[in-house]
């Protein structure tokens, strides 16, 4: 689409009326008991979706995107780019929540398009480094946070997690939030085959 084709098609929702510590997400902290205020936003967006005839587009990725994260001094410090639905959020919070104590060892490493993740444990740490993709993990850009204050923090964060999906699954009597491959494609009869089975079967009758 050419800049002018996007504008004119692009539907703008009103944003998102919800006190935020950052302008592209919402933690769990603050959806926590405001659930109800997300789901009046996401039915302005399933109204505009059904007018558009762009149901099929109500997936996890991008409008009921659900992604973990690490906050250092009030900023995002993961990409974690292509974890997208309840699932991949919770698995990474299970992880970190059992990522205390222990001889050292590798808790996850995940690759996706040109992205890779790698989390470590040591016994008193929880490391992360995210690259390109492109070749080994580089030398420097890695994290590392307090492993007994990561486990504290992502079992809370899962318990409202869990409960804000909870409720908003309520909400809608349907899970936008999980992602569910489409079923396989039932494969088409070859009908030559099935004629020329047919055609076998009454020359052998005919012996």
């Amino acid at each position: 689409m050419t800049a002018l084709e996007w504008e004119t098609a692009n539907v703008r929702l009103p944003p998102l009326n919800l006190p935020r510590q950052f302008a592209d997400r919402v933690t769990t902290s603050e959806l926590l008991g405001q659930e109800g205020t997300l789901a009046d936003h996401y039915r302005r967006l399933i109204t505009i979706a059904d007018a558009h005839a762009k149901t099929a587009s109500l997936t996890p990725f991008p409008y009921f995107r659900t992604q973990p994260a690490i906050i250092v001094n009030d900023e995002v410090v993961t990409e974690f780019s292509w974890n997208d639905d309840m699932h991949e959020t919770s698995t990474i919070l299970e992880i970190f929540a059992d990522s205390s104590g222990g001889a050292p060892r590798l808790l996850h490493w995940d690759v996706d398009q040109g992205w890779q993740i790698m989390i470590v444990a040591t016994e008193s740490e929880t490391c992360f480094i995210e690259w390109d993709g492109e070749g080994p993990p580089p030398p420097t850009g890695g994290y590392a946070v307090e492993s007994a204050a990561l486990t504290v923090q992502a079992r809370a964060a899962l318990d409202r997690l869990r409960t804000n999906h909870d409720r908003l699954v309520q909400e809608f009597g349907q899970d936008y939030w999980t992602y569910r491959p489409p079923p396989s494609p039932v494969r088409p009869v070859n009908r030559w085959r099935s004629f020329l089975g047919r055609l076998l079967s009454a020359s052998r009758s005919y012996r």
